[in-house]
């Protein structure tokens, strides 16, 4: 296997973005989420639809926004070109430029949560990608779709990792739209998942990018680089695993990330102190633009999950429990920063 170590610039500022899911009893007025946004200097935001009211309370307000098309229309889409028009015109179009939307996500872990939808995901996306070439927006507004980090398999030494083969067929095609696109690969980073599920072999200190001496640090032993924490681990095996396939000039984007501050009782390190701890170092590593160990420098824009509490989420008490704020605007935690609490890169 060759490893590689490549070295690119590219020119964006690293920022921090929040996710802002609608899964709540008490969903706040578009007016009320985008003055919380205002007040507490979030100027990235990222939304699972195209929420009409939402794009029209965020008009005038300077923040970027990413939005999506939701994965049960993925089919829709990605079967006929004049849906995605249709899409991109309602979307998209009606809103911009007074609303500074900067991105689509196609989708969204469509190969792990609708994968009957995969085989037209890169259809979907060239079929949008058209749409906005045709009314000129090509240039200001990205198209990419995330990905769940579980795609990468034998992500630890990164060096090593690659990505599941059987999704090959659309991967290879959607690396290649990307690639001609300037767009970035989009990745969901959970390090409390990967802390919960590697029985003890992960320390959580690791998980949370605490500080670590040098000897605590993990090495990669092909490339002999140092790894603190899960979440440079896994953006570089991103890396690593589009180079195995030949593209190595891809920027990652990390459209999710986030620690919950609450669980059931097998799930004791989910903990508003351990919340605020991750939050609050992911935070700081992303806006000190250092990029990861074996790209330094690199930016790595990063969207954390999520902006609220979302208490009709099924599942585990801590699938609930990822917000920074409740639904009346309370925080659940005041994040460990000093100055400029989220905003755009310092």
């Amino acid at each position: 296997m060759q490893y590689y170590n490549v070295h690119f610039v590219f020119p964006a500022e690293a920022f921090i973005g929040v996710n802002i899911g609608t899964d709540l009893s008490d969903m706040p007025h578009p007016t009320q989420a985008v003055a919380l946004l205002k007040a507490q200097q979030i100027r990235h935001v990222r939304l699972y639809d195209a929420d009409r009211g939402m794009l029209v309370a965020l008009a005038d307000t300077g923040i970027q926004v990413m939005i999506s098309v939701p994965n049960e229309q993925l089919l829709g889409i990605g079967q006929s070109n004049s849906t995605a028009a249709n899409w991109v015109s309602h979307n998209v179009v009606a809103h911009y430029p007074a609303t500074n939307i900067t991105g689509i996500c196609v989708g969204s872990e469509v190969f792990t949560t609708t994968p009957n939808a995969a085989p037209v995901l890169v259809n979907a996306m060239k079929y949008i990608q058209s749409a906005l070439v045709a009314s000129n927006l090509d240039r200001q507004i990205k198209v990419s779709t995330p990905l769940s980090s579980s795609v990468i398999l034998d992500s630890f030494p990164p060096s090593q990792a690659f990505f599941n083969r059987s999704w090959n067929p659309v991967l290879i095609p959607m690396l290649n739209f990307l690639q001609s696109t300037g767009s970035h690969l989009m990745l969901n980073i959970y390090p409390y998942y990967d802390y919960m599920q590697s029985n003890g072999v992960i320390p959580l200190d690791y998980a949370l990018m605490k500080p670590l001496a040098p000897t605590k640090e993990a090495v990669d032993a092909n490339t002999l680089v140092h790894y603190s924490n899960v979440f440079d681990a896994m953006v570089d095996a991103s890396y690593f695993a589009m180079a195995f396939l030949n593209f190595t000039n891809i920027p990652v984007m990390v459209t999710e990330s986030g620690w919950p501050s609450k669980g059931d009782t097998n799930e004791p390190d989910a903990t508003l102190d351990n919340a605020n701890t991750y939050n609050s170092n992911l935070i700081r590593h992303v806006l000190n633009k250092t990029g990861t160990p074996n790209h330094p420098g690199i930016a790595v824009s990063t969207y954390i999950y999520e902006l609220y509490n979302e208490d009709l989420k099924p599942g585990p008490v801590s699938e609930k429990n990822w917000g920074l704020f409740n639904a009346n605007g309370e925080p659940i935690y005041i994040l460990h920063l000093t100055g400029c609490w989220l905003g755009a890169s310092q």
